[in-house]
């Protein structure tokens, strides 16, 4: 299916025809979300044939907007939210899928955010910039975890996916899916609460 949103659309399919790899996220623009750190990464990278795009909205969108624009960051393209039914298709568009974090000491007792459950069950291949007490990503073999606040690891986890087949990616996104199903889905986590309580 074709996503509604006609300009992502369009940018999609120009960097398809470029041969870029797409690393995209899909959620909030906010602090917690480390899109600066992913900003800092394409800075890294903006001689590869890398493409980043962003969509969606939050407190920190028009600021990542300015500095994209007064950074000449040609290899970023930001687009406003499209519509939640339309979240699977524009996730389809992405070979490599980004998530990433702030350093939080609460994230010792564990993580498992919607954001990256929506990437797994899409089955994309992910990086994860995070430091938690757990990690879905390593746990599905769905990706690549790098240490957070680091643009430098975040750049060489995303060059080290995009130097992988599309079918290695793929099988990646396979693996995450299944792990997606076999532990989060809500059959999954009844029978397990189930067996908790019995």
């Amino acid at each position: 299916p074709a996503l509604t949103a006609d300009r992502l659309s369009a940018h999609l399919q120009s960097i398809r025809n470029q041969g870029a790899t797409v690393v995209g996220y899909a959620g909030s623009h906010g602090l917690p979300n480390a899109l600066d750190v992913l900003l800092d990464a394409a800075t890294l990278l903006q001689d590869a044939p890398l493409a980043f795009v962003l969509v969606g909205d939050g407190h920190e969108k028009r600021r990542l907007v300015q500095r994209v624009e007064a950074e000449g960051l040609r290899n970023v393209a930001l687009f406003d939210p499209v519509p939640k039914a339309q979240i699977p298709t524009l996730l389809n568009h992405f070979d490599i899928a980004y998530i990433g974090w702030k350093r939080v000491p609460l994230y010792c007792f564990g993580i498992v955010p919607n954001k990256l459950m929506d990437y797994m069950m899409a089955g994309r291949a992910v990086l994860h910039s995070v430091e938690a007490g757990n990690d879905p990503v390593a746990d599905a073999d769905c990706g690549l975890t790098v240490p957070p606040e680091s643009a430098a690891a975040v750049a060489q986890g995303l060059q080290h996916l995009a130097s992988t087949s599309p079918e290695q990616r793929k099988q990646m996104g396979e693996r995450g899916r299944t792990n997606k199903m076999k532990n989060h889905a809500y059959p999954a986590l009844a029978q397990r609460f189930i067996e908790a309580i019995t």
